[in-house]
């Protein structure tokens, strides 16, 4: 790996993480454009530090929820686990059930990898995902937020999170579409998909840890990867704010767009 090929990959991680445009179809697409699909030392343990550095942009974007929900996490224990109709417990509770339909992945994982072997699954994801982002638009317009959302809500929208483990399908796009389809305000759905990210890519990256580290490769690698993690953060953090800003503003429709456009021509470099 080279130091630009690093930093390539870790802005093309940082934004197409957060913008829903799917990160794990956009790193199938340069992994084979630049001929990276085949190369196997230390590929694994960069893509794990390539989320660690997403990890990081979303703690520091959202550090005031993060601190305030770990409070809320401390007293519900001392708490007994009571809610009280608190809304930081109450988003708790929420993150945790969306993690529920998860479990009902983990049997079929490696039909799942195998779809990232190859960018023919890309496009036609990527052209659902447009589909999603368009129907958020004309769903959007909600008020619910953790004060009021049902805890059925945040299930609903943990199955979009399920759909997205398909390469080419947005994880952010397909939760925030889940969120304005279940009526949530505009940015109590941005909120809710970033912060509901977290214990799923650090769980994630906890079972994959073992065989990313034994295929870490050579320890001279280190500054490659410090270079990967910085750039995956900042524009992470770039991104997280352009997504907060646009669907106030504008809404989901130019990623729907972008979405269609890079779609549709994977499948026609498929076809041709």
């Amino acid at each position: 790996m080279s130091v630009w090929f690093c930093a390539l990959l870790g802005v093309v991680q940082g934004l197409t993480e957060f913008l829903p445009v799917s990160s794990s179809g956009h790193l199938v697409i340069f992994q084979s454009l630049l001929s990276q699909a085949g190369q196997t030392g230390g590929w694994m343990f960069f893509d794990l530090m390539l989320h660690l550095g997403t990890v990081l942009a979303v703690i520091i974007a959202f550090w005031s929820d993060i601190a305030a929900l770990f409070r809320a996490f401390i007293e519900m224990v001392l708490d007994r686990f009571r809610i009280r109709n608190i809304p930081e417990r109450r988003f708790i509770v929420m993150i945790l059930l969306s993690m529920i339909p998860l479990f009902f992945v983990l049997p079929f994982t490696d039909k799942i990898d195998e779809l990232f072997s190859s960018p023919a699954a890309v496009g036609p994801a990527l052209l659902f995902t447009a589909l999603l982002l368009l129907l958020s638009d004309r769903a959007s317009g909600g008020s619910l937020t953790e004060r009021n959302a049902g805890f059925k809500s945040a299930v609903l929208v943990g199955i979009m999170q399920v759909i997205a483990v398909l390469p080419g399908v947005s994880r952010s796009g397909a939760t925030i579409a889940g969120g304005t389809f279940n009526r949530y305000s505009k940015d109590f759905a941005v909120r809710f998909s970033f912060i509901m990210s977290l214990p799923v890519i650090i769980g994630a990256n906890i079972l994959t840890l073992p065989e990313a580290i034994a295929n870490a490769g050579d320890a001279g690698q280190l500054p490659f990867y410090l270079v990967g993690i910085a750039a995956a953060c900042l524009s992470g953090l770039a991104a997280i704010k352009t997504v907060r800003v646009l669907i106030r503003k504008k809404g989901l429709w130019p990623f729907a767009v972008y979405c269609i456009v890079v779609g549709a021509g994977v499948i026609l470099f498929q076809v041709l």
